[in-house]
């Protein structure tokens, strides 16, 4: 008789832990981090207020938004690898991103930290090694912290003042239409799939590992859940254009520090010998940056950035070498060239730079080509301002990220003695599905 009591009570606790384990809906969850929002009626003027969007969705919806403009080398990119080549630096770059999010898709961004080296090239070639050596000063490392600024998004409509009613309650359906998809495939998982997923619980010796073992796993299940069902709302936002705008603000700092020196030789006149100068090219810059994407497909960037970088006179000047060579007296008196080596006649001068650069840009056609002015005022020994024309064309890959960007420019260069107006075309290539 105390063995069938045992069993019972064994078999009711078995069946009491199994009815605990069974996965559960996101949708309980999913609604407790529903925010309120307060909206007009357009007929009764009256103000209600309602449940409407997740704020975990709406955190992926703004890390969606975030690198979506027209990125350079130096913009700000969340794909875990990148290697990206920029036509206006002469540079190719191989960096890695680490963010705030930790792989969880659905925390805020908070941060974005940015590793990588950056391979100078000259003549349209970047050299690592020459002649057996290795090429130090062609070559830097580049550290870059972002933070990321709380987003907003905007869901008035374009042609009404208030905030558009049918459009929340278009949202509230869509929304309704996911709480039954979701708590459906629960009930389907529990009825068809939970016993098979729980079968190593009626092993008694591994009982209670085994219990612990199946709610993390259920737990998992639900979170991925969770995660599908916020992308799927985030979709019919985007599909279907539900709201005005987004916006999101961010600040960067960024430096760039090369592994040795560039060596130049330099002479005063052609009467004086050449004499070595050793130069570190190293550059810091603080940016602020204002996105705002309308969901028409217009937007516009704003872009400050403060640089701070060490400078020469040939680079402001864009000098050209020229070919010093050393002669001899040889057989029968003819001359014999020794040596011959590469150097710049100047006044050699290396000094800080300080420049301040504004600029805005305004897409338009599918946030595809746009507008795009900048003005630069440096300080200092180099102390000009440049300024540039673009209309910038950013191709982006089926998720919406730029991959191939270019603008075709019309810009104002000063050297220390001229002016130089130039026409061409600025590029830089993203490659960082091709890592990942």
């Amino acid at each position: 008789m105390k063995t069938k009591l045992t069993l019972m009570f064994f078999a009711v606790g078995v069946n009491y832990m199994l009815a605990q384990t069974k996965l559960e809906s996101p949708v309980a969850d999913y609604n407790a981090d529903r925010l309120w929002t307060t909206y007009t009626d357009i007929n009764t003027q009256e103000k209600d207020s309602v449940q409407l969007l997740n704020y975990k969705m709406l955190n992926l919806m703004f890390a969606n938004k975030v690198g979506t403009g027209f990125a350079g080398s130096n913009d700000l990119s969340l794909q875990k690898f990148y290697a990206s080549l920029d036509a206006n630096d002469k540079s190719f770059t191989l960096g890695a991103n680490f963010d705030s999010r930790r792989g969880k898709p659905l925390a805020p961004l908070q941060w974005v930290l940015s590793t990588g080296v950056k391979i100078k090239s000259a003549n349209d070639f970047a050299t690592v090694y020459k002649n057996g050596d290795f090429q130090e000063d062609n070559i830097g490392a580049t550290l870059k912290a972002t933070f990321v600024f709380d987003g907003n998004v905007n869901f008035t409509s374009f042609n009404k003042k208030d905030f558009k009613k049918l459009r929340t309650q278009a949202i509230q359906n869509h929304h309704k239409t996911l709480e039954a998809k979701y708590n459906a495939e629960a009930d389907k998982f529990n009825t068809e799939s939970l016993s098979g997923f729980t079968t190593k619980i009626n092993n008694a010796d591994n009982y209670d590992s085994d219990v612990d073992s199946l709610k993390e796993e259920l737990k998992k299940k639900k979170e991925a859940a969770y995660i599908e069902m916020a992308k799927e709302e985030v979709a019919y936002i985007e599909t279907h254009k539900m709201y005005k705008y987004i916006t999101n603000k961010w600040i960067s700092v960024e430096v760039y520090a090369p592994f040795g020196e560039n060596t130049y030789r330099v002479t005063p006149d052609l009467s004086t010998t050449l004499s070595k100068k050793y130069f570190y090219a190293f550059t810091s810059t603080l940016s602020a940056n204002y996105m705002r994407q309308y969901s028409n497909g217009i937007s516009i960037f704003f872009k400050g950035n403060l640089d701070v970088k060490h400078n020469n006179n040939i680079m402001v000047d864009n000098l050209e070498s020229q070919a010093f060579q050393s002669t001899a007296l040889g057989a029968n008196n003819t001359t014999v060239i020794t040596n011959s080596t590469d150097g710049y006649v100047t006044n050699y001068d290396q000094f800080v730079t300080t420049a301040f650069t504004f600029e805005p840009a305004f897409f338009f056609i599918n946030n595809t080509i746009g507008f795009s002015p900048a003005i630069e005022f440096n300080l200092g020994t180099y102390d000009k301002t440049n300024w540039k024309l673009g209309i910038p064309i950013s191709l982006k890959d089926s998720d919406g990220k730029p991959k191939v960007n270019f603008e075709i420019q019309w810009k104002e260069v000063n050297t220390f003695t001229s002016s130089t107006h130039l026409v061409g075309l600025s590029a830089s290539f993203l490659f960082g599905d091709m890592i990942n």
